[in-house]
């Protein structure tokens, strides 16, 4: 092949770079057509992007697991907690369960802006309250997967935060108290201050129970369940429900490929323009502290404020906690709506639409309160934020029991 005239442009056969000696033209037009298509292959929506946006923003994994001293990781007690939790005996009127609010179908969530409990009948956004006199939840139901990483604060503990007050640190100290709130699991059966010991009571009556107890406490037979054991078994199970293999932790261990290039936009809004890293920081993806956001209210209220419900005030009785509700973590936040304390936006998108405006749907809430302030996003940033929250879903494989020591059905689908 003859090599061109200095100063022409022609096209080359098969090879970027020929052997021979080109006009300098030819070979900056060489170098250029390189850039190019790698450029493209870098931003076809599945490359990585050139930053490495891990160590921009110091991205993390989830830690180890941390057990209470008196309950280190047992797979018999995990397995025990796996069957109380899916049975309808831990309620007073035997048709709820804690599966029933917290389903694998359901991301185990329920898929409902509030909880239905006793009386009810079905599951999720069908089930439906029977009994006249009963009442919704007044909080919505959020999922227990990964609920044992959940921090104090900044600090990785097994006392961490529980409830949308935090008025509750340590699973032990959460899984038997739904039991005990007539709008859960209690109805109108018992009164408040016997319901545990009645559940317990008919735990002892069922010998499979009595067996399984002995065995996963190294107890005698007919010594082995009491209040201690019970929710111990039950933090068990709920500690075992981990996910931590969605596509961003794949990224964050090294794949750089696990997030489309649509996704890792939106990680890069997620720290800065959209500023959400303020609140949701770690590897949760949440500072596990208290804010308020003005999130519109629906429902009973809590407690003894009808209709209206002041979050960590309910706890500590300082003014300054009116309205503030715990950071919640965005781990499968796209499969776990509605979403706020109150389940009052439907959509992912209209949650994030609702913060990025700056909050404040609540008008009893003075506007000197709202922690948030407009972001400007556009529509098509809030696009990519929402692609890069759908990349933080992993569902770890959770069994509903096919039959249970109470001879009770297990909610299903």
């Amino acid at each position: 092949m003859a090599k061109p005239p200095r100063g022409t442009t022609t096209w080359f056969r098969h090879s970027w770079c020929p052997d021979y000696d080109w006009s300098m033209e030819l070979r900056g037009l060489c170098l250029t057509t390189v850039v190019v298509i790698a450029g493209a292959c870098a931003g076809d929506g599945t490359g990585p992007l050139r930053e490495d946006l891990v160590a921009k923003y110091g991205l993390e994994p989830l830690p180890s697991m941390s057990f209470p001293t008196e309950n280190p990781a047992n797979p018999e007690r995990i397995e025990l907690g796996r069957l109380l939790f899916f049975d309808p005996i831990m309620s007073a009127t035997k048709d709820v369960a804690c599966g029933t609010c917290h389903h694998p179908t359901l991301a185990m969530a329920d898929g409902r802006a509030l909880p239905a409990g006793p009386s009810g009948v079905g599951l999720g956004p069908d089930r439906v309250l029977m009994d006249p006199e009963m009442v919704l939840e007044a909080r919505n139901s959020p999922t227990v997967i990964n609920a044992g990483f959940n921090q104090f604060f900044l600090q990785q503990t097994a006392d961490g935060f529980l409830f949308w007050d935090g008025r509750k640190r340590r699973l032990e100290n959460l899984v038997t108290l739904p039991q005990r709130e007539f709008s859960e699991m209690r109805g109108d059966v018992y009164p408040i201050e016997v319901t545990l010991d009645s559940v317990l009571a008919r735990l002892r009556e069922i010998p499979e129970y009595e067996g399984m107890f002995a065995k996963a406490f190294d107890r005698p037979r007919g010594a082995a369940i009491d209040s201690l054991s019970l929710s111990q078994a039950l933090a068990q199970f709920v500690r075992s429900l981990v996910g931590d293999d969605s596509p961003y932790d794949r990224f964050v261990a090294g794949d750089r490929t696990a997030l489309t290039e649509q996704q890792q936009r939106g990680l890069v809004l997620f720290h800065e323009k959209g500023r959400c890293i303020d609140c949701h920081a770690g590897p949760m993806l949440s500072d596990f502290d208290f804010h308020v956001v003005g999130a519109r209210q629906a429902g009973p209220g809590f407690q003894t404020t009808p209709h209206e419900d002041f979050g960590r005030w309910n706890v500590t009785r300082l003014e300054g906690d009116r309205w503030k509700f715990r950071t919640p973590s965005l781990r499968n936040v796209a499969v776990t709506g509605p979403y706020t304390h109150a389940g009052t936006y439907d959509t992912l998108r209209e949650v994030v639409e609702f913060m990025a405006n700056g909050g404040g749907d609540l008008p009893a809430v003075p506007p000197g309160r709202i922690e948030l302030s407009p972001t400007g996003l556009t529509d098509g940033e809030i696009v990519d934020l929402v692609a890069f929250m759908e990349a933080l879903t992993d569902l770890p494989p959770v069994s509903v029991p096919e039959r249970l020591p109470s001879g009770l059905t297990p909610p299903q689908p």
